[in-house]
């Protein structure tokens, strides 16, 4: 545990929580401590418990649309120069184009429930994990690669048994960067067009201009974007015992 991470955290929360009432921020600033208790009554009266159930519907499902295309076009890249090279432009091209940029389209293909957003969840967070395989594979050890060939492992074997484990580390590096952009992107589609979720739920408030309650959604938010980052950087770190605590922990 990062003990003096959560002390700072608790040093910046007594800083604000003082700066607000000094300066009687109140009708624009939800202090720590009224963010914390609106949240907490939220929670309890069960008014946040079925929007946090829809955000993660769409989160999980988008993100692991996202990961089962970004490993495997990422795996396809970079073992083929040349479908790399025909594909590079197209990927180019597509990948600057922010993911809420296709809220519009995808609205008109699939509507407004949850393979929308799960559409635009999974484009938005392909990126960082099809990036990461790709280089993982590029960065292969090649000498294990040329073992192989002379060991009479054809090309799918070499695949599976040497390039793929050996890019696992930048692949679970992406995969975390790419749930937090899935959850961003999640939160965001549901503040601009969704009927339900943590997104709607805030965009809610902030019309009916109840401050602590929007800056308490904000925490959730914060705290469910910490736990998968804390989880998923758990998991990588047991599952890639053997490549170390520099490369597994990374980014």
């Amino acid at each position: 545990m990062n003990v003096v991470g959560w002390l700072f955290v608790a040093l910046v929360a007594v800083l604000a929580e003082a700066g607000v009432r000094l300066f009687d921020l109140q009708d624009s600033v939800a202090a720590p401590s009224a963010a914390l208790g609106a949240l907490g009554r939220e929670l309890w009266s069960g008014e946040l418990t079925g929007e946090i159930g829809t955000t993660l519907e769409a989160y999980v499902q988008g993100l692991a649309l996202a990961i089962a295309i970004g490993v495997t076009g990422g795996v396809l890249l970079g073992a083929s120069r040349t479908l790399h090279d025909a594909s590079s432009v197209v990927l180019e091209f597509l990948r600057p184009i922010p993911g809420v940029a296709l809220i519009p389209l995808a609205i008109l293909a699939f509507g407004l429930d949850t393979p929308m957003r799960r559409f635009v969840i999974a484009y938005a967070a392909v990126w960082p994990v099809l990036i990461a395989t790709l280089y993982g594979v590029n960065g292969r050890d090649r000498m294990l690669d040329d073992v192989a060939r002379t060991s009479g492992v054809g090309r799918v074997g070499r695949l599976v048994r040497v390039t793929l484990p050996g890019a696992l580390p930048s692949i679970a590096a992406g995969i975390r960067l790419s749930a937090s952009v899935a959850l961003l992107v999640a939160v965001t589609v549901e503040f601009v067009v969704g009927p339900d979720g943590i997104g709607a739920y805030m965009q809610q408030q902030q019309l009916a201009f109840r401050i602590p309650e929007l800056y308490g959604a904000v925490l959730l938010v914060a705290a469910l974007g910490y736990a998968v980052n804390v989880g998923l950087r758990a998991a990588q770190q047991r599952a890639l015992f053997w490549a170390g605590e520099e490369r597994a922990g990374s980014p």
